[in-house]
């Protein structure tokens, strides 16, 4: 017997608590806050000609009430039934019903015919949670009872205690062949009474004459409510014995399931005919299936469809595609390997298929196709197209393949760790992953752990840090970048299964951060002006006396169409007073209001991620001390000066003020000197360069300034979080150092 099923999606969502109160019949959208909604739309083409009619459909919803169950929906048609349905929290259950229950026996070979002819019946319990929505099927198999009978017509010899040959039915030793069932409640002696209890009962009956051209028939009961004994009737004419009538009983009939009743003879020794009869009860499912929603489906022995797949490596996969219509079109990730109702050879490596039927085609996924997927969880796309319609159905399959997941992988990229996945399907005592940074020949190799799922693994990587001790003998920790995550770079992976390499790939961090205006195009900039005290990101100690210590330019090797000029110059009046002023720039603000500029550094800036460096295009032309304007003195008259640039990531409160002039100097500072160098709050990380002479050649070229962090855990967040600082003169706030130095800076941006 098929399986004829049903499935019925329902979408429920629960807007107000209610009491058990009996409701209506019928939809009233606004009534006691619920608003029906049901989806079936896809219904009329659940059989291949024609819908059941009102009296053929039944969809019921009942509520429980103590311990009756009260019915609130019922819908006799397809149009009827809206989508989602919405109903007030509670416990509830559906009953579905389907076809005519007129047909209580019939025989019908056509398939479409058949289906209309069947009865469906499924019925479920479900709840609907407050303001959820939840999906339930509804199984619908048929009620209706099979019974496939055969006339045994073989020549084979019969296993009797006189050993005489079965005669051919071709020779038609039997003639007027009938055969008769009927599901009846009272007990017949013999045929004779079997015709009368039929036709006072009404009794659903099968007649089956004439087998001279076929020895085979199906037909189709429904059990009236109680009767579970089906009675069977042969009769016929033999060529010299004349009439003969046999009678039996199949006890215990249940619904959904095939009986089988082969009739066969013999001649006995006293030359009467002799009809024996075998009765197999097992159950016979069918390959058809009959939905409420029937768009195509694929499904395959062992294969989850909603979950996740395991490929053994070297494995075929087959799966089958299934449509109540012909099926037209099928593909896989939106190349057709079957169409216009036939396979298409050599579509897809790996990929073949074979139309079993018109409505069923096998698909076979060879291990050619599954070498091309990336390891991890794929997802496998079909479409899929019949001829009940335009509509392209998509249907996805989950297959995990084994190899590195770069997929599921995670970063941190602060913290400059990684949660490397691997996918590993076969059996596996020992699972590692190693890594290293591409131009790099070192790997870090990593354990990994399986997870719930069994075929997921996890390596955690850890950051690595070199400690040193910087100039002023606090101790600093330099991250390796080769050895630990970073962003905007690339990794080689490998997968090691047992100690074997099974899978590599290429992983590739993003995330990197830029640093605003940091290009210097935009001639603008508050760098560029004078006292302004309100610089929103770069500022300089530009001011009335020197004007020109940071001004918009460009030089050969620039990135862009310009970059920032720093010039050292003396200010005050020329013969009288002249003070050594650096070319300088900063992030922060400068003002001016007397003869002391204030210089106040600190920008706030969202890290992300950690760098291991600060980048720029340099060139520099930084002369030999000539100015010694105060009493502090760091480099005589004659030596070499330096210039200065420092980054540093702090976690400051407030911005730290550095102020000179004519005075002395106050709120100097060195990022060397430790976390705790300034009153506002800690340094986190900085570095520090301090470029002496000239530049080589007569273009600029690339700095790289390594980072060294006192703290490898915190990620800066207060108030201000970022200084950069250039100046011409190393010691300039103590206007010692040399006063024609030059340098351009251009395109500031971090390493990873």
């Amino acid at each position: 017997m098929k399986n004829l099923l049903k499935y019925i999606a329902i979408a429920g969502v629960a807007l107000v608590a209610a009491s058990c109160e009996r409701e209506p019949l019928t939809s009233h959208a606004d009534e006691g806050g619920v608003n029906l909604a049901f989806d079936l739309s896809s219904v009329s083409r659940a059989v291949n000609a024609g819908d059941f009619t009102p009296e053929q459909l039944k969809v019921r919803i009942y509520r429980p009430e103590g311990a009756d169950s009260a019915l609130i929906r019922r819908y006799t048609a397809f149009e009827e039934i809206p989508t989602p349905l919405y109903l007030v929290e509670g416990d509830y259950s559906i009953k579905v019903e389907a076809g005519d229950k007129n047909n209580a026996a019939f025989t019908e070979e056509d398939e479409t015919a058949r289906r209309q002819k069947l009865c469906y019946e499924g019925w479920k319990p479900f709840s609907v949670a407050r303001k959820q929505i939840s999906t339930i099927e509804v199984s619908c198999p048929t009620i209706n009872v099979r019974a496939n009978l055969v006339f045994d017509t073989s020549d084979s010899e019969l296993e009797t205690s006189y050993g005489q040959q079965r005669p051919k039915y071709e020779n038609r030793l039997i003639s007027n062949v009938k055969i008769t069932l009927a599901a009846i409640t009272t007990t017949a002696q013999n045929v004779a009474e079997l015709k009368e209890a039929i036709a006072r009962e009404e009794a659903p009956t099968l007649t089956f004459e004439a087998f001279e051209t076929t020895n085979s028939a199906s037909g189709y009961f429904l059990m009236p409510e109680g009767v579970t004994t089906l009675v069977w009737a042969f009769e016929g004419e033999h060529e010299t014995d004349g009439a003969i009538a046999r009678m039996g009983t199949i006890r215990d009939v249940e619904a959904a399931h095939a009986y089988k009743v082969a009739f066969h003879y013999t001649r006995t020794p006293d030359g009467y005919a002799k009809v024996e009869v075998e009765v197999d009860d097992s159950v016979e499912v069918l390959d058809d299936k009959w939905y409420f929603k029937p768009q195509p489906e694929i499904s395959g022995a062992g294969i989850d469809a909603a979950g996740v797949n395991r490929y053994a490596e070297g494995s075929t996969v087959t799966l089958v595609c299934e449509s109540i219509n012909d099926l037209t079109t099928l593909s896989l990730g939106g190349v057709n390997f079957f169409a216009n109702g036939a396979p298409v050879a050599d579509a897809i490596a790996g990929v073949s298929c074979v139309k079993n039927e018109p409505t069923k085609v096998t698909i076979t996924l060879g291990s050619a196709y599954f070498d091309t997927l990336k390891g991890g969880v794929n997802l496998l796309e079909f479409g899929m197209q019949d001829a009940g319609g335009t509509d392209v159905y998509a249907q996805q399959v989950q297959f995990a393949v084994e190899g590195i997941d770069a997929s599921r992988t995670t970063y941190d990229l602060w913290a400059n760790t990684a949660a490397l996945k691997a996918v590993v399907t076969s059996a596996a005592s020992e699972v590692a992953v190693r890594f290293r940074r591409v131009g790099t020949s070192e790997w870090v190799t990593v354990p990994a752990t399986v997870e719930a799922d069994g075929y997921t693994y996890t390596a955690q990587t850890t950051a690595a840090w070199e400690t040193l001790t910087n100039a002023q003998g606090h101790t600093v920790y330099k991250p390796n970048s080769n050895k630990s995550f970073f962003a905007n770079s690339s990794y080689a992976c490998e997968l090691l299964v047992n100690g074997v390499t099974k899978d590599s790939a290429t992983l590739t961090t993003t995330g990197g951060q830029t640093i605003p205006y940091a290009t210097f195009e935009d001639s603008s900039l508050a760098c560029y002006g004078s006292d302004t005290g309100v610089a929103p990101f770069w500022g300089s100690g530009n001011n009335s006396y020197t004007p020109e210590l940071c001004t918009f330019s460009s030089y050969t090797g620039q990135q862009g169409s310009h970059c920032t000029k720093l010039e050292a110059d003396l200010g005050g009046l020329s013969g009288v007073f002249e003070l050594l002023a650096a070319g300088n720039l900063f992030t922060g603000t400068f003002s001016k209001p007397s003869t002391t500029g204030t210089v106040s550094f600190g920008v706030k800036y969202d890290w992300t991620v950690r760098p291991s460096s600060l980048k720029l295009q340099f060139w520099g032309n930084i002369g030999t001390v000539d100015r010694t304007d105060k009493s502090t003195v760091f480099l005589q008259k004659g030596a070499q000066d330096e210039a200065s640039i420092l980054v540093a990531l702090v976690e400051w409160s407030s911005r730290h003020q550095v102020k000179s002039g004519t005075g002395d100097p106050s709120g100097m500072w060195n990022p060397e000197e430790g976390t705790n160098a300034v009153s506002e709050g800690r340094i986190i990380g900085y570095g520090t360069a301090y470029p002496k002479g000239q530049t080589s050649g007569s273009s600029m070229q690339e700095m790289q300034i390594d980072l060294y962090y006192y703290d490898t855990v915190t990620k800066p967040s207060a108030n201000y979080t970022l200084v950069i600082s250039c100046a011409t003169s190393r010691y300039g706030d103590y206007m010692n150092g040399c006063s024609s130095s030059v340098m351009y800076v251009d395109d500031f941006r971090w390493g990873y």
